[in-house]
């Protein structure tokens, strides 16, 4: 063994050959950084790394923490809540990064059960419902890149043209009309006309549930 290397090994448990699969497989994608090699059995994944003690330290909490993500999305709680990870929501995110607050308002508006916690969204919105809605705040932000407006503002306007699936020009009319956005002057920026939160009670009232705050 090279010197300074050490050779550690975990039991990572398992429900399903499904579940074993994509724990599999989300293994092979993120710990590239060390030597390891994965054993399976029915009901039970045995996962050793080789190579520096750091990098195993940080491969083995990260094995872990892959595990809990993977159990935590595809099967819901006691509450009928899955866990869906941040860093898995970003990840499988092809396009411009969201603020993650405006991805549980929009699945609040769509009617699921949604909040933040500790690194994860727990939602009783299936993994495809996540991602669709996380897809969307991100086109939007996309078709909005020359948008001229403050970042609160195009939070706004990403929300609803999200929620009523309506492009980024009809959303500002309509924010427009509804008096929660408005024109800074002549060629300023557009700016809300109202408190964040009070502006997303308006919409409340006008497309559904969604206003409380998301960490809660």
């Amino acid at each position: 063994m090279r010197r300074g290397y050490i050779k550690r090994d975990i039991c990572i448990d398992v429900m399903t050959e499904e579940e074993m699969i994509e724990v599999l497989e989300r293994l092979s994608e993120r710990l590239n950084y060390v030597d390891f090699k994965a054993e399976s059995r029915p009901g039970r994944i045995r996962v050793i790394f080789y190579g520096p003690k750091d990098l195993i330290r940080d491969a083995m909490a990260e094995a872990y923490e892959i595990a809990r993500a993977v159990r935590g999305m595809m099967y819901p709680d006691s509450n009928g809540l899955y866990a869906y990870s941040i860093r898995e929501v970003v990840s499988l995110v092809r396009g411009v990064a969201i603020p993650l607050n405006l991805l549980v308002y929009s699945l609040r508006f769509k009617g699921f059960e949604a909040y933040l916690d500790r690194g994860y969204v727990k939602t009783n919105a299936k993994l495809e419902d996540v991602m669709s809605a996380a897809a969307s705040i991100s086109d939007v932000y996309e078709e909005m890149k020359f948008t001229n407006a403050t970042p609160m503002c195009k939070r706004l306007i990403a929300l609803y043209s999200t929620v009523m699936d309506i492009n980024v020009v009809e959303a500002i009319a309509d924010l427009e009309d509804m008096k929660l956005i408005r024109r800074d002057g002549e060629e300023g920026p557009y700016i809300l006309s109202t408190e964040f939160n009070q502006a997303i009670a308006k919409l409340k009232e006008m497309v559904g549930e969604g206003h409380e705050d998301p960490d809660n």
